[in-house]
């Protein structure tokens, strides 16, 4: 079975990558104390946080799943002072990560760069989600300097196709600005997202050679949660995928998402609660903290507005207790965090009518 294959093949590659875990759900374990605090009935402000710091996009990519929010009339940004109180409150409340995306393209905010060093200079742990159109040669040296990780949404290895997805004529401008950022000196990772489907398919191995050579770190590969490709597509994927595998070495890593091996369709979310809600929060450009990411174009997960409160008013107010005893699980998309969940619900309730078995 090709699926079978490939994924042997992935793992044993896996076990070298230098940034090995950099996407695994199981991170999650190494909060011991955060975890244990939520666990005995605390409410603890989430460690890691998102801020959306623009809902406008210069790119009109067809999948995007905020693609609502770029719409005419929803080109909303952060002014600069509420960015940077998001900044401090954050810092104040005792997360240790705050990951500055989308929303909307991050750089079309002109503050996003001194916010996410405001973060850095305070402790925070930054990364930065962007298309990559806008890092210019002078805020590659700033990111690499101050940011833990850099990640640029590729999405193609040509510009025929970045066109055709991306809507935008600037490939050339975004692989001389990745070529920039991996070449500046600093710390941060720097590494490229590729959302397969259809369309780019056949530039999987091009595209992980492309980041290659520029200097990347890293490539990771991904699909659409919960929408499954067709057989033969599906095998294409594989095929493709299993080639770009031979380009990882010491120095480049090529993550793939495990559901692209396995190519599910649904859930079935066995946990009494959503838990990930308590771990994570996200800032939309809007104003809006929102219960989790991939809610954030749903108006009933709306849990309170930085424009009316603080931070820690809404996390601890009575609209999120609401909505989150409100969720029905079963009307939630397909779930990013459902191991997570799966994790935190077995901590939660785990009564071992024989203890002394593992």
């Amino acid at each position: 079975m090709i699926a079978e294959r490939v994924a042997y093949r992935y793992a044993e590659i896996e076990r070298k990558h230098r940034f090995r875990f950099l996407f695994d759900p199981l991170r999650l374990l190494t909060q011991t104390e955060f975890v244990r605090r939520y666990l005995a009935g605390e409410n603890p402000f989430p460690l890691s946080v998102e801020i959306d710091p623009s809902n406008a996009c210069n790119h009109d990519c067809g999948f995007c799943i905020y693609h609502a929010l770029h719409q005419p009339g929803r080109s909303e940004r952060l002014p600069r002072d509420l960015l940077f109180s998001l900044v401090d409150q954050v810092r104040e409340l005792g997360s240790t990560s705050v990951l500055f995306v989308g929303g909307g393209e991050p750089m079309t905010n002109p503050n996003t760069v001194e916010a996410l060093e405001r973060a850095s200079a305070a402790g925070l742990s930054c990364g930065l989600v962007t298309n990559g159109s806008l890092v210019d040669a002078g805020q590659a040296g700033r990111l690499r300097k101050a940011a833990t990780y850099v990640r640029f949404s590729l999405d193609a290895a040509s510009p025929h196709t970045h066109l055709k997805l991306h809507r935008r004529g600037d490939f050339p401008a975004i692989v001389r600005n990745f070529t920039h950022l991996a070449h500046a000196a600093g710390q941060a990772t720097v590494g490229t997202g590729y959302f397969i489907h259809q369309d780019n398919v056949q530039e999987i191995v091009s595209a992980a050679r492309l980041v290659k050579d520029a200097g990347g770190d890293y490539i990771q590969f991904k699909t659409s949660s919960g929408i499954a490709f067709p057989p033969s597509l599906h095998e294409r994927v594989l095929l493709e995928i299993e080639k770009a595998l031979a380009l990882a070495d010491a120095h480049f890593d090529i993550h793939v998402m495990e559901r692209i091996f396995e190519n599910p369709t649904f859930q079935v979310r066995g946990y009494s609660r959503c838990h990930f809600q308590a771990m994570k929060t996200v800032i939309n450009a809007d104003g809006l903290v929102y219960l989790c990411a991939q809610k954030r174009t749903s108006p009933d997960a709306a849990i309170g507005s930085v424009h009316d409160s603080s931070l820690a008013e809404i996390w601890r107010g009575q609209t999120r207790q609401r909505v989150v005893d409100s969720l029905q699980l079963v009307n939630c998309p397909y779930c990013v965090h459902d191991r997570q969940n799966t994790i935190l619900e077995f901590l939660a309730h785990f009564r071992a009518p024989h203890p002394g078995f593992y």
